[in-house]
């Protein structure tokens, strides 16, 4: 681990929690990474795998050629997509477990004053708190997103430091959801900013990972007209699918740091709004 250590518990500013963010990023990469390649790739591959299957289906059911075949039985196809985001969930939460495990015993024993070993030995209780917490937070979004679009945008942004808290305090994912929703409606807009800014970065990224598929795919499509069923997707498209969303998938390890670092910004101003400094 190289770099100076970076204290959480501080009060910050939006610019300062992405700068520091990226340079926590930047100083444990290679620790926090070995352990995310062991832990959390594998279920990144398999996704990754289950959208391309999931595409795939989709294109032999003939929705190219004739949606009305494809509108006739969608079920087989939705039921796919269903267990893909399912499968989604549960990797994102084992992503966030990592991440915030590592930041548990950074913040808690220092940098430098702790192994590989003392990260993983939390890793299983904290993954069952991270999946307890994400399936709750999946729920309450989902139907906000159900009734209404902005009632779905403001659960997914007010409880977006869940996992955090609960990993973090353990005192329960009740307690951390009144916590979260506490805490983001002191700063609700500034956490917002930051989930948009992470958001857009993973959506830059990927882009640009995902130009030559929607070149492959715009060259076959254009090949293909007025004969749509002699065309396939070239084995390497395939690929290139699945390492854009590995790679996309990889990347929310951007909005995870950030909530980490707003999570201490914000609790550090409750702490000092509840015990105001003693003026001599």
């Amino acid at each position: 681990m190289t770099g100076k250590e970076i204290l959480f518990r501080e009060k910050r500013d939006i610019g300062k929690i992405i700068s520091d963010s990226f340079q926590f990023i930047k100083n444990e990469f290679r620790p926090l990474f070995g352990i995310i390649l062991i832990y959390v790739i594998p279920f990144f591959i398999l996704f990754a795998f289950l959208q391309i299957n999931a595409q795939q289906r989709l294109l032999e059911s003939g929705f190219l050629n004739d949606p009305e075949i494809f509108m006739n039985n969608p079920l087989p196809f939705y039921k796919k997509v269903f267990v893909t985001v399912l499968f989604n969930v549960f990797a994102q939460c084992l992503y966030t477990a990592v991440i915030y495990s590592y930041i548990e015993v950074y913040v808690k024993k220092g940098k430098g004053n702790f192994s590989t070993g003392d990260v993983t030995s939390e890793l299983f209780n904290n993954s069952l708190i991270a999946l307890g917490a994400g399936a709750m937070i999946t729920v309450i979004v989902f139907f906000g997103l159900i009734f209404c679009i902005i009632p779905g945008i403001y659960f997914a942004n007010t409880l977006s430091l869940v996992i955090m808290i609960a990993v973090f305090e353990k005192k329960g994912i009740s307690m951390a959801l009144k916590r979260s929703w506490n805490l983001v409606n002191a700063q609700w807009w500034n956490t917002f900013l930051l989930n948009i800014i992470a958001f857009l970065i993973i959506m830059a990224v990927g882009f640009v990972f995902s130009i030559p598929t929607f070149i492959a795919g715009l060259t076959n499509s254009l090949m293909g007209l007025g004969q749509p069923e002699s065309f396939e997707y070239p084995q390497w498209y395939w690929y290139l699918t699945g390492i854009d969303s590995v790679v996309s998938s990889l990347l929310y390890i951007i909005p995870y740091t950030f909530m980490a670092f707003q999570y201490f910004n914000l609790d550090e101003r409750f702490n000092e709004f509840r015990n105001p400094p003693i003026q001599l």
